[in-house]
């Protein structure tokens, strides 16, 4: 049972998450220029100099889409497999971007970090005169770190921030399993302007021999991903090739599949989540949890699966806030993203009166986004989230407005939330999409979540 933070750790807490984000960097700026000075070596180093906290079995997954949710499912799926008995915790999660609290990055066995335990890790690596001028998301990962070796943790599963062979994450010692998600164009100043270019970056995480499970990819990108997975002596293993899956039912608040792995076969599995998307994702979380188990003498069985996947909740990615009218979010940032939610929104009876609230980071391209997720009776708000680097509004209703649809903009998400759901009307569905930030504060306007903000942090 999670145990409410006194006001005295919540003081600690803020004064840590501050003392964080003075540190600045790329995720909090969006400056390109931060990113083209990246490196790792001197993470590397630190780790080498302070006992390898990151040591332990890792499942590294990079992607433009869907690694959070892959992460999260793989870690569900692990920890669901690992004996409870041997002392310590069995898993550390680690993710970004957090929607409504920093601590939300790092989970131990299920559970994000409690504010006194994130206050303490935050406090020795801040006070580390060797962290001096270290990024926020740098710091952050470190965290994760020391707090999966304080928990003792057996195995972690961690999500690049952005791209991979450059990520903070990629410091790891080594790793058993690294996953590839779906490519897509995306940071395109930093990464590169082609799925190729792009590819190479996120293959970067393969630095040395693991299993490679690869989600269902372009052919572009494949081929880029085949020739790092040889050069590194990583074995590949293509989903789509591997697996198969059916999808048996699907609604907006539950999918059920099957699914055939070279393993074993999974049936009528159940997740909580909107888009056969999010089953393909399950495929690939399987698929790398297997192979994870499998590297140390482990079976993974079907009930295991099942009672993992019926605990997976994913805030933010196709999730239904509200019912009269129906309110979704989902942070779909790329085009591939919208296209993804789009058909999920098509295939489970979302009503087609839909109002979309569209909310994005600077230095994303609108219109392939909004021309992948807008149809031409769809309304659309554009409003900026609470962020330094939100776009424009105004650019962005006007590449909307070029694909014919009827588009207004607003000061702020939550303004934007009210007048879509009036146009909405009962029976129509809103869409608050784009910016995992745009979706965080739909929830907090819906669902009335303070988080981070009620201490003064954002």
């Amino acid at each position: 049972m999670t145990i409410a933070p006194s006001e005295t750790e919540l003081a600690r807490y803020a004064s840590a998450v501050r003392g964080l984000l003075a540190r600045g960097g790329f995720e909090l700026s969006g400056r390109p220029a931060q990113a083209a000075r990246w490196d790792i070596a001197h993470v590397r180093e630190y780790l080498d100099e302070n006992g390898r906290p990151d040591a332990r079995p890792t499942i590294h997954v990079a992607g433009s889409k869907a690694k959070g949710s892959v992460a999260t499912m793989t870690e569900a799926v692990v920890r669901a497999a690992l004996p409870a008995e041997g002392g310590g915790a069995r898993t550390m999660l680690y993710t970004s971007p957090d929607l409504h609290a920093a601590r939300e990055r790092i989970v131990i066995d299920g559970e994000p970090i409690g504010a006194a335990g994130f206050a303490a890790v935050a406090e020795r690596v801040l006070e580390d005169p060797a962290t001096e001028g270290w990024s926020y998301f740098e710091l952050l990962t470190l965290m994760a770190w020391y707090a999966a070796a304080a928990a003792e943790c057996r195995w972690q599963v961690l999500e690049v921030g952005l791209g991979g062979r450059l990520d903070t994450t990629n410091a790891v010692a080594d790793k058993a399993v690294a996953v590839i998600t779906p490519i897509d164009l995306e940071h395109t100043a930093i990464l590169g302007e082609t799925i190729a270019e792009i590819a190479a970056e996120k293959a970067g995480i393969l630095t040395g021999p693991c299993e490679l499970v690869v989600a269902p990819q372009r052919g572009s990108a494949l081929d880029v991903i085949r020739a790092a997975a040889h050069d590194a002596g990583a074995p590949m293993h293509e989903v789509a090739a591997e697996c198969a899956l059916r999808v048996t039912s699907q609604t907006l608040d539950q999918l059920q599949f099957d699914l055939k792995t070279p393993e074993r076969t999974y049936r009528q599995i159940k997740l909580e989540l909107l888009g056969q998307h999010q089953a393909e994702n399950a495929a690939a979380a399987v698929r790398a949890a297997e192979l994870a188990l499998g590297s140390v003498g482990l079976e993974l069985h079907e009930q295991q699966v099942r009672q993992a996947f019926s605990t997976v909740r994913l805030p933010g990615r196709g999730e239904v806030i509200g019912r009269k009218p129906l309110t979704i979010v989902d942070g779909a940032h790329t085009p591939l993203a919208a296209k993804r939610l789009r058909q999920a929104l098509d295939q489970s009876g979302v009503p087609r009166s839909r109002v979309f609230v569209l909310g994005l980071l600077d230095g994303k391209d609108a219109e392939p986004i909004a021309q992948a997720l807008l149809g031409p009776d769809d309304q659309a708000f554009v409003a900026p989230p609470r962020s330094a680097r939100a776009a424009d509004p105004r650019e962005i209703a006007e590449q909307v407005r070029a694909l014919g649809i009827p588009v207004s903009t607003t000061p702020d998400v939550a303004t934007a939330l009210e007048r879509a759901s009036v146009a909405a009307g009962e029976r129509g569905a809103v869409i608050a999409t784009g910016s995992l930030r745009t979706v965080a504060d739909a929830r907090e306007a819906r669902l009335v979540i303070t988080g981070d903000r009620a201490l003064g942090l954002r």
